[in-house]
């Protein structure tokens, strides 16, 4: 408790603060153009962490974390466009509320409920952090192992798009991540003899190419100018504040969903969004409003889709396993200073461990004001085009991957892996299993070496330990499930097909 009241104090302080605010605003401003988001600019700005105070670097990021969610509220309710994939139920109810002309009152419950929801997952940040890195610090290497590969099959299970392309996407990852030189059988592994790959892919080229050039390459060819069709004042903001306290079972429920999805790797807030949508929709008493401007609506979508951002940093700072997208960028920065998210970082690194929840609920506070006063400004941000934007990105992307590391080379491994990226997007391969599956692969294949060792070929032995067999229960448990699951889909079609 004295460590986390500790780094509160420093958040209040005027760097962190500031860093705080620059953060929020850029998340705000990016994740309110719709097609660029959070997780682009965290990758653009991941190149200027190398040189700043890692703990500095995470308020930042953090800062843009939040910020970006949120931030596509905006066009979601201005212009009927989210801005992020996390704002898609929000823009259903939300712009249609601005239609009938009360887009105030939509941003007004849209922001109140962001602001509940980050408090809400904070408070299970802030109590369940601790505790799980303690319990996962007394892991054996295989155990850890196993952990990591339960997480990556949970996204495949749970995420977004087919199981089979959600795999294919974490073992491709997992596999690009071994290129390189091997220090323990001191060989180059899958290097085709070029010599230039015996350093494997740089990290910050392959993150900077996944998030940021390949959204780049997927928006190049749309020059098409958002005009705002909705507006709002800050007096009618600021009046409208209160409004969403009106549904509070509502925001408890889906905050507590929204943490929970949050909790489970790869899913993202879109996917607590629209669970907790479903939730409200299905114990409402006006559900025929849903989709025509119900206001539960809008408090259920963006208190849960911002209640995720919370649930995630649980897994990447207690397990070192990242929640989300972004979170792989967070973990990022922490490792480009030589700092190991997981378990030992309570211990080894404690003003980092609770200077990340501080900051989040910081944030959380900080993205109130900076909404509630921005947001009738975002009109000349709205209209910018594509055209302008993308050039100016790309040249930032090379700038910052040349000035980390003065290798012109990692250029080509960004635009590589952009375009990797862009054929993943057109053929529908989810992104987040394959730069999760890229980042943990090395920490994956340490604990199975160390494993190896210390087994002695008895591999039996290791398996029969309480968390592999638990985590075996798991997956049967989940296979079945998804087999059960096909099987009534597959009944429900056969019979609406009969009675067609």
């Amino acid at each position: 408790m004295n460590d986390l009241l500790n780094s509160l104090a420093y958040m209040l302080g005027p760097m962190p603060m500031l860093y705080c605010i620059i953060g929020v605003f850029a998340g705000v401003v990016v994740g309110a153009i719709p097609g660029l988001g959070g997780g682009m600019l965290m990758a653009l700005v991941l190149p200027a962490t190398f040189a700043m105070d890692n703990l500095l670097a995470q308020v930042l990021l953090i800062g843009i974390y939040v910020g970006g969610v949120t931030g596509g509220l905006s066009s979601a309710v201005l212009i009927g466009v989210p801005g992020t994939p996390a704002a898609v139920m929000t823009a259903i109810d939300g712009h249609a509320l601005a239609r009938k002309g009360f887009a105030a009152r939509a941003l007004s419950i849209g922001i109140m409920a962001s602001l509940f929801g980050g408090i809400v997952s904070w408070l299970v940040l802030a109590s369940l952090s601790a505790p799980l890195a303690r319990l996962a610090s007394q892991l054996q290497s295989f155990d850890y192992f196993v952990f990591i590969v339960l997480g990556l099959i949970l996204i495949a299970f749970a995420g977004q798009g087919a199981i089979l392309k959600s795999l294919i996407s974490g073992v491709l990852g997992i596999s690009l991540a071994l290129v390189g030189f091997d220090s323990i059988s001191a060989t180059n592994r899958f290097t085709f003899g070029v010599p230039s790959l015996s350093n494997g892919f740089d990290l910050l080229a392959v993150l900077i190419g996944a998030f940021a050039v390949r959204q780049m390459l997927v928006d190049s060819s749309d020059d098409r100018q958002i005009m705002q069709q909705a507006s709002a004042r800050l007096p009618e903001i600021l009046h409208e504040l209160g409004r969403c306290f009106r549904y509070f079972g509502n925001l408890i429920r889906s905050s507590l969903i929204g943490t929970l999805i949050g909790l489970m790797p790869g899913i993202g807030a879109n996917i607590g969004a629209i669970v907790a949508y479903s939730a409200a929709k299905g114990m409402s008493k006006n559900r025929d409003e849903f989709g025509n401007g119900s206001e539960e609506a809008l408090v259920a979508s963006e208190s849960g889709n911002n209640a995720t951002v919370g649930g995630a940093l649980v897994p990447m700072i207690a397990l070192g396993i990242p929640g989300s997208g972004q979170d792989v960028l967070l973990m990022a920065a922490l490792i480009l200073h030589q700092i190991q998210p997981g378990p030992l970082l309570v211990s080894e690194h404690p003003e980092v461990f609770y200077g990340i929840i501080s900051t989040y609920l910081v944030a959380n506070i900080v993205t109130l004001f900076v909404m509630v006063l921005s947001v009738r400004y975002l009109r000349s941000v709205l209209s910018v085009p594509k055209y302008l934007l993308v050039p100016l990105v790309l040249m930032l992307c090379t700038v910052g991957v040349i000035s980390t590391n003065n290798r012109v080379e990692d250029t080509a491994i960004m635009f590589a892996f952009g375009v990797l990226g862009l054929f993943m997007s057109w053929f529908r391969f989810p992104l987040a299993p394959f730069v999760i599956g890229f980042i943990l692969a090395p920490l994956a294949e340490e604990r199975l070496r160390t494993a190896a060792g210390t087994a002695r070929g008895n591999w039996l032995e290791l398996l029969l330990t309480p968390v592999p067999l638990i985590a075996i229960a798991v997956l049967v448990a989940i296979g079945l499930m998804s087999i059960i699951g096909r099987m009534h889909f597959r009944d429900q079609m056969g019979t609406r097909s009969k009675r067609s």
